[in-house]
């Protein structure tokens, strides 16, 4: 299995996975047409599209994903939250913690995630064609989960908590929701230590904080916190 950051930020979020045979974009968070780029003109090849929750870094383009015919996944908390036309929401499917659902050769199982919005899920994807598993969580502040025989991992890693108690541009309001919804560095790192990895060959970084984390900081914290052998990356804005 592949796994390709198209967009990785507040600004949208936007990834592929694929087997060879089944293709998924989780995140429509650009806009149409930088989407349209960023999957090099081939949005209509994907199989399907899963939307993690409402958030508009996250959602972006979902009506006109929609209304090209593109199977959506989404949560039925998040559909309500879209406030969807009705002639689109009849058009999506709706996904459950817990559920398991296959699109192609691609099987999916979500779970629930941890943050201020309606039904958030996160995704565990498994290929019936070279049986790898990938585990996606995005916008959570905690991940109590082992995820076992994971080969791929793609967590967030939004900021470091020193680095936001120094924030002398952030209101309070703001540093207060972002401890409450998003997951801090050295809280991933814990959640990272309890998992069985030893099937894991690559684990991506996603959503870092613009102002609030340290790329390279971040991925000596990870390779610590993980076997020698996963490689650590962070996915580029």
């Amino acid at each position: 299995m592949i796994f390709q950051s198209l967009a990785s930020s507040s600004s949208g979020n936007a990834y592929l996975v694929s087997d060879g045979n089944t293709r998924i974009l989780l995140e429509c968070g650009l806009s149409h047409k930088k989407l349209q780029q960023a999957c090099g003109f081939k949005l209509t090849s994907l199989d399907a599209v899963l939307i993690s929750h409402e958030h508009k870094d996250h959602s972006h383009c979902v009506e006109k994903i929609l209304a090209s015919g593109i199977p959506v996944y989404l949560s039925q908390g998040t559909a309500r939250a879209l406030e969807l036309p009705e002639k689109l929401l009849d058009l999506a499917t709706e996904m459950e913690a817990g559920k398991q659902f296959t699109v192609g050769t691609l099987t999916v199982m979500p779970f629930s995630t941890f943050h201020d919005a309606q039904e958030p899920l996160g995704f565990v994807i498994q290929s019936q064609v070279d049986w790898d598993v990938f585990a996606f969580a995005t916008d959570t502040v905690n991940l109590p989960y082992n995820f076992p025989g994971v080969n791929i991992l793609a967590v967030e890693a939004n900021f470091q908590q020193d680095i936001l108690d120094r924030s002398q541009r952030m209101p309070e309001k703001t540093k207060h929701r972002v401890s409450n919804t998003h997951m801090e560095i050295d809280k991933l790192c814990q959640c990272l230590r309890r998992m069985d990895l030893r099937a894991c060959r690559e684990l991506w970084l996603l959503h870092l904080s613009s102002a609030m984390s340290h790329e390279g900081q971040f991925i000596h914290k990870v390779q610590r916190a993980v076997p020698g052998w996963v490689q650590v990356r962070c996915c580029p804005k």
